[in-house]
């Protein structure tokens, strides 16, 4: 009985939260999107500061090496200089060629540390112009970041704002929690889920199943499906290596049937399109509920705000329980992982 009810609830909810979908797409899809460029504007700055920071660390060792040499130089300089004069004032079984190779030892090390000397100007140019770089990049990323913050937190508002308006999906009650409590594994889950029909729903539903899967985060590819784990297993999943506090957006139009916490994979948010499921995880606050329909670019959830390391989030995707390359649907190409 459970199973014929399940499905027919899902197919109401469906219509109903497709309402809220298009207000969060007019609400909050253009904030993210700016969210997201301001993100790629600070990755750039922070790069740009860390270039400038190893740039510097770079020069100051050279520099003090250069002092060392003059130093050296100059000592050198010095006594050749005496050993000269002692030549000319002994006129008693002196070398004439004596003279002249010392003196050509000194012109030699004049000529060094003239070219020393102007490499160590052009060193504390170089210098003065980092850090003159480090103090305008500071500013700028200052007043990126401050727009950055205020376009999160008024896109975390409209989400929070529609989420009361939404209220509790049938869908998310005993039948959903009811099955990620009993699966021991992500496998189990997804089984679990088209055992109980809510895969189907968008099929039922006459929506387009051609998927199309886009970054849900903005950042680099660390880690791909086909890669070897640990224990030298493969990965079925891409890692999305991002910044902290970072803005989530859906990587594809469906469906969601599971919205919350699994086992130890944290924050799970599952899309169906109706033949395919993405399972995106690794975040710190989730906004969509079980039930809700989404748009590609709609704002999921955040990233964590600290962590030791840049967070990471990690996205699957499987048809009929095969795990399937996301890369086969995305429009990166397999290039442009770092």
């Amino acid at each position: 009985m459970k199973k014929l009810i399940f499905p027919i609830l899902a197919s109401c909810i469906f219509s109903i939260s497709s309402v809220y979908c298009v207000s969060q797409t007019a609400e909050t899809r253009e904030l993210c999107e700016k969210a997201q460029e301001l993100e790629k504007t600070l990755d750039k700055l922070e790069a740009d500061a860390e270039e400038i920071d190893q740039k510097e660390k770079t020069v100051t060792p050279i520099i003090r090496n250069v002092y060392e040499i003059l130093s050296r130089c100059f000592t050198i300089l010095f006594d050749m200089q005496r050993f000269s004069n002692l030549l000319v004032l002994t006129p008693v079984n002196v070398d004439k060629n004596d003279f002249v190779k010392c003196s050509i030892v000194i012109k030699n090390f004049a000529s060094y540390f003239k070219s020393i000397s102007a490499q160590l100007k052009k060193i504390e140019t170089q210098i003065a112009k980092l850090k003159e770089n480090v103090q305008k990049n500071q500013k700028t990323f200052n007043a990126e970041k401050g727009k950055y913050e205020k376009l999160c937190g008024d896109a975390e508002s409209a989400a929070r704002i529609l989420a009361r308006k939404r209220g509790e999906n049938i869908i998310q009650n005993d039948v959903i929690y009811h099955l990620a409590a009993k699966s021991e594994s992500l496998d189990e889950l997804d089984a679990e889920l088209e055992a109980e029909g809510a895969i189907g729903v968008l099929k039922n539903a006459k929506a387009s199943a051609v998927l199309v899967i886009k970054y849900p985060v903005v950042g680099k590819i660390v880690s791909e499906f086909g890669d070897k784990g640990q224990n030298n297993e493969m990965i079925y999943y891409i890692s999305f290596e991002t910044r902290p506090r970072a803005v989530v957006t859906s990587p594809a139009k469906g469906l969601v049937v599971f919205a919350g916490k699994f086992r130890d994979y944290g924050n799970m948010l599952i899309i169906s399109n109706g033949d395919y499921r993405v399972f995106l995880y690794g975040m710190d606050v989730l906004f969509p509920s079980t039930g809700d329909t989404l748009e590609i670019g709609d704002y999921v959830g955040r990233m964590k705000e600290k962590s030791e390391n840049r967070p990471v989030i990690k996205m699957e995707l499987k048809k009929s329980g095969e795990p399937l390359d996301p890369r086969q649907w995305m429009t990166v190409k397999k290039t442009e992982k770092a």
